[in-house]
């Protein structure tokens, strides 16, 4: 997990170096400047109640502080696995093999037992707040397997560089913000801050827009049996 670990702690110095100098980077979607037509094909897993309720518990403080912020409802929140296909506006989604998508994601998915999950820490992104996601080995395993498996199926997949992260994205900057460094102090309270953990027993394939707020489910997938 030290890979994972480094790459947080690369996202959260981006993120307050941005906040510090004024440069945190606003959603224009958000912001209500662009009307929003992209749509993506993630494959991703969906928090148990508990969690969604800690996380938003925790999240208090903050809407308080910066309310200029867009903060996930609970029933978005998510765990991205992998994106299939990106989210962008005009995908031909008559055109997209899902069912193909879906043999190959059932096939890997009975082969592979249940993930541990643990969210603790909040850190930030140039343009989002996210909790801290570590998980088990085995989840790396699925990942590069689907990943050739897929390449098996000539089935495309956006990937640009191989996924790791674990995260959870809980807020995004949809306006300036007007407390900064009172917004950084609170982060830092809860960068260690215990959410919870949970075993993963089903992932979604979805049709979704950038968050996770209007989706259409294509498939749910079991793992196999416990460790």
């Amino acid at each position: 997990m030290e890979e994972l670990a480094r790459l947080y702690a690369e996202i959260d110095a981006r993120g307050q170096g941005a906040i510090e100098q004024g440069q945190e980077e606003l959603d224009p979607y958000l912001a209500g400047q662009k009307i929003d037509e992209r749509r993506g094909l993630p494959l991703l897993i969906r928090l148990p109640a508990h969690l969604s309720r800690n996380i938003n518990f925790s999240l208090q403080s903050l809407k308080q502080l910066a309310p200029e912020n867009y903060y996930y409802p609970a029933a978005d929140m998510h765990i991205t696995v992998m994106d299939l296909l990106g989210a962008r506006p005009n995908i031909d989604w008559l055109q997209v093999p899902l069912k193909d998508y879906c043999t190959v994601i059932r096939d890997l998915a009975a082969q592979t037992t249940p993930f541990d999950w643990r969210l603790a820490g909040l850190i930030t992104s140039p343009g989002a707040i996210m909790v801290k996601g570590t998980y088990s080995a085995n989840l790396a395993v699925f990942r590069q397997e689907l990943r050739k498996d897929l390449a098996k199926a000539n089935l495309p997949l956006a990937e640009r560089y191989p996924t790791i992260s674990g995260h959870v994205t809980v807020a995004r900057f949809a306006h300036p913000l007007q407390q900064r460094t009172q917004l950084l102090h609170l982060l830092k309270e809860d960068a260690r801050l215990p959410f919870g953990e949970f075993r993963v027993h089903q992932l979604d394939l979805v049709i979704h827009d950038w968050y996770n707020h209007h989706s259409k489910l294509i498939g749910s997938f079991q793992l196999a049996g416990e460790h």
